[in-house]
């Protein structure tokens, strides 16, 4: 397994993160990978817009009047903001139910400042502020509309969930036992795919309606409402919603618990799949946004805004910088940096033991 991201601190290495990421397309072309492409991994809540395939295919959007950027939540891994929880709230009273239907459970906002808010009001949080509302929401619309009971939806062997899984199946070309499921954080049956099936996935969305699938016409709507609201996606200083935005469309990202992020690209038709085999998320963007300015998906401004976290600075208490957060892998190569190459990459000076002098990224 290849290290992807080292951390340093004060002129040396102190952590490594490793891991896989692969690329593929429409067609399901291999197309780069670090690692091997089979190995198998939970989507946990990449899979938000794979799921959401079975609702747009179905007719509820238009049944319940569900709009795109309510179509957007329920693709998203939200922060609990207003703006987020009315959407979920406006879902739930489109298709008859409350918030008492839901079975995501109750989660802080992600968002510092709901949290803060909800703190300093002594309140606790409801489940509409659990990162997933808008996931259920939208699997109970699904089940409004073809009238399957509301009851028990997250059971991997309610309809709802069957179905999402026979779409998913149908989409990766294979039989439905070849899909494997563990339960995520919000209770939701997850799918287990290959990296090179989660890319290929992904490289769907990315193609979006002009695709050859019978689902094309979903997965275009899907793009549309993901590109057209990044707040949405995940919230206010959020990595996927900065991605979305500041690539202008061009790059469409979806955190996963425990180190997964995918990426549609819908100009290059492709999809990516990354893994930190840590689980730990501060790996993973410095990850995407590298993969991206190799792709030269990403330009000098776009990475401008991103550069936070490309190259996450690491602070000590007073806020100082005492070292960065860097990739150690080249897309084209497919060989990791030596010490000397990051050093001369992010301008840092290293002696011969390998220790990094103090600099600033270029």
């Amino acid at each position: 397994m290849q290290p992807l991201i080292v951390l340093t601190r004060t002129n040396r290495v102190e952590s490594i993160h490793k891991g896989y990421f692969c690329i593929a397309d429409a067609a399901k072309n291999l197309i780069s990978s670090i690692g091997d492409p089979q190995t198998k991994v939970f989507l946990r809540s990449s899979a938000k817009p794979i799921q959401a395939v079975s609702l747009v295919h179905s007719g509820a959007l238009e049944k319940y009047k569900i709009r795109p950027e309510e179509l957007a939540i329920i693709c998203a891994s939200h922060s609990g903001e207003d703006f987020h929880r009315e959407a979920v709230s406006s879902i739930l009273r489109k298709i008859g139910l409350s918030e008492d239907a839901l079975k995501c459970g109750v989660a802080n906002p992600y968002n510092p400042d709901m949290l803060h808010e909800l703190i300093k009001k002594g309140e606790r949080p409801s489940q509409l502020y659990n990162c997933c509302s808008g996931k259920h929401a939208g699997m109970l619309a699904l089940c409004r509309y073809y009238d399957y009971p509301v009851e028990a939806y997250t059971d991997l062997d309610h309809p709802v969930q069957q179905l999402i899984l026979r779409t998913t199946a149908e989409l990766l070309e294979c039989p439905v036992d070849e899909i494997e499921t563990g339960i995520d954080g919000c209770g939701i049956p997850t799918l287990m795919t290959t990296l090179h099936q989660a890319a290929f996935l992904y490289a769907l969305l990315a193609q979006g309606s002009q695709g050859t699938t019978k689902y094309k016409d979903s997965f275009g709507r899907i793009q549309k409402a993901m590109v057209s609201f990044p707040r949405m996606i995940n919230g206010d200083k959020e990595f996927c919603t900065d991605l979305i935005a500041c690539s202008d469309g061009k790059v469409i990202g979806k955190v996963g618990a425990e180190g997964i992020y995918c990426i549609a690209l819908p100009e290059k038709q492709m999809g990516i799949c990354i893994k930190i085999s840590d689980g730990n998320e501060r790996g993973v963007y410095p990850v995407a946004t590298h993969i991206l300015q190799q792709l030269n998906v990403l330009n000098a401004a776009a990475m401008e805004k991103l550069r936070l976290w490309a190259y996450p600075p690491v602070k000590n208490h007073k806020g100082a910088i005492v070292g960065y957060t860097v990739p150690v892998f080249d897309l084209h190569s497919n060989m990791q940096f030596s010490a000397l190459q990051i050093g001369s990459k992010f301008d840092f000076e290293v002696n011969n033991d390998g220790a990094f002098s103090s600099g600033n990224a270029k």
